[in-house]
C-alpha cells in the first residue's frame, strides 16, 4: 500500500470536497445513490459529539468512483463525519480515472484495482493509515450470501441496519485515527499537550 507523503499530499490538493465531487458525476444515475446514502446517514447526537470533540487535524483522501455502490455508501458516511468537524477533518475525493493513474497503480488491494481506497494523513501530511475496499460487515454479508454455509465462517449475526452499520465502522476508523494522532508523541510535543 502506498506510503508516499509527497504523492498523497499532491493528490489531496487535487481532490474535491463532497459537493464539488458530486457535481463531477457522469449522470444523475450515478449521483442518486450518493444522495440517497447521504440522506440515510445522519449522525446521531452521540456520534456528532464524538466527532466534534476530535482535536487533531487530519487530512483524508478518498480514491473513489461516483459509479460505485460501495463508494456511495462509504463516501456519504465520510462526508457526514467530516461535516461534523470540518475544522479538524478535511476530506477530499478523487475520481478513479486516468488522471490519477499513478495513485491507482500504487494502491492495489489483493493485486486488484479497488475502490474506495482512503488514506488518513496527519496535519502535516504524514501517512497514518489506509482503509480500502469494503467494510467487515459488508464482507460478512457477502460471505453469508456467496459461500456454502459450512465455509462462510461468519459468527456475527447480520446487522439489523446494514447501512448504519457501515457508518459505525467508518466512524470507528476515524476515531482510531484521531486517537493515533492525539496520542502521537511527535504531535504532542509539537502542540505542547
Amino acid at each position: 500500500m502506498i506510503n508516499d507523503k509527497t504523492l498523497l499530499q499532491q493528490k489531496y490538493q487535487q481532490g474535491h470536497e463532497f459537493d464539488e465531487f458530486m457535481d463531477l458525476a457522469d449522470s444523475l444515475q450515478h449521483r442518486l445513490p450518493w444522495d440517497e446514502r447521504y440522506g440515510q446517514l445522519e449522525l446521531t447526537p452521540e456520534q456528532t459529539d464524538l466527532v466534534h470533540a476530535f482535536s487533531r487535524k487530519m487530512h483524508v483522501l478518498c480514491l473513489t468512483g461516483t459509479w460505485c455502490g460501495d463508494c456511495a455508501l462509504q463516501g456519504a458516511a465520510m462526508a457526514r463525519i467530516s461535516q461534523a468537524n470540518p475544522e479538524n477533518i478535511q476530506l477530499r475525493y478523487l475520481q478513479r480515472d486516468d488522471e490519477h493513474a499513478e495513485l491507482i497503480v500504487k494502491s492495489q488491494i489483493n493485486a486488484g484495482f479497488r475502490v474506495p481506497v482512503t488514506w488518513f494523513l496527519s496535519e502535516d501530511f504524514e501517512p497514518i493509515a489506509c482503509f480500502g475496499d469494503r467494510t467487515l460487515s459488508r464482507y460478512r454479508s457477502m460471505a453469508l450470501k456467496s459461500l456454502p454455509p459450512n465455509q462462510a465462517n461468519v459468527l456475527a449475526s447480520p446487522p439489523q441496519n446494514p447501512v448504519r452499520m457501515v457508518l459505525d465502522e467508518i466512524l470507528e476508523e476515524f476515531e482510531r485515527i484521531h486517537l493515533i494522532l492525539r496520542l502521537s508523541p511527535r504531535l504532542r510535543q509539537q502542540h505542547g499537550d
